[in-house]
């Protein structure tokens, strides 16, 4: 499983829990709610677990799939390939 970068991770309704930023493709922020575990810290910045569901040849952007569905509604959403954890190659 890949993982993107949060832009923003702020403190949820309990100590466990925390709320997570993340932009799209088109710079809206889109907001999950997590348990603070779940999070991963690496190369300086903290990161949450998606699955890549497809990139997009034209643009070399990432579909992908959020473990459970956010604030926005939306449970899966495009973002820029350099928020991902690890480079990602387009499908055949």
């Amino acid at each position: 499983m890949s993982m993107v970068r949060c832009d923003e991770v702020t403190d949820g309704l309990r100590d466990s829990e925390c709320l997570v930023t993340i932009k799209d493709f088109n710079g809206r922020k889109h907001f999950i709610r997590v348990e603070r575990d779940f999070l991963t810290e690496f190369h300086g910045g903290l990161y949450l677990p998606m699955g890549i569901v497809q990139v997009h040849p034209g643009t070399r952007s990432v579909l992908v799939e959020f473990s459970h569905e956010p604030e926005t509604g939306f449970n899966r959403i495009w973002v820029k390939k350099d928020q991902l954890d690890e480079p990602v190659e387009a499908f055949a």
